[in-house]
């Protein structure tokens, strides 16, 4: 997610979408100044909108994997009710694709086991980040945005970094 640095003499400028991604160079860069006991001064520049726009790029992401764990639990109780009902063809479209397509979601979800927990991580650090760039603690209020992750509703994500600022 940085999309470049500039080196000029004396004076480096990194950008990039992602909050989390400055946040990490902010610290890597003064633990090293620290160290070497040089004096640096760090400024940054936040735009309002960058935490949205990595929002809206992660979310198609985070929803695909949501959905492909639900199908994946599901796979066993409609594997089960094949077997005892001989024409399934009742069953929803969605669920006769879960059914056709049980092995390849299972493969998936064993390749990529841990994706959802990766995109929790992202958003939240995002959220803690933004805050920590602002000087705010919001480590209460991580239970309620987790809660939001569940739902996977963008528009309540969003809203929800919008009334915490």
């Amino acid at each position: 997610f940085l999309y470049y640095c500039i080196n000029r003499q004396k004076e480096a400028v990194f950008k990039s979408d992602n909050i989390s991604t400055i946040s990490v160079l902010k610290e890597v860069l003064s633990k090293e100044a620290t160290k070497k006991n040089i004096t640096i001064k760090i400024t940054h520049s936040i735009t309002d909108d960058s935490a949205a726009h990595m929002i809206k790029l992660i979310h198609p992401r985070l929803e695909e994997q949501l959905m492909l764990a639900k199908n994946v639990q599901l796979i066993e109780a409609l594997q089960e009710l094949k077997i005892h009902e001989k024409d399934v063809s009742f069953l929803s479209p969605q669920c006769q694709y879960i059914l056709e397509n049980a092995s390849l979601m299972q493969e998936e979800i064993k390749r990529q086991p841990a994706m959802i927990d990766r995109y929790y991580a992202l958003i939240t650090d995002l959220f803690m980040d933004r805050a920590a760039f602002k000087g705010v603690n919001v480590q209460q209020k991580v239970p309620q945005l987790l809660s939001l992750l569940d739902e996977c509703n963008i528009d309540n994500i969003l809203q929800f970094f919008e009334e915490n600022k």
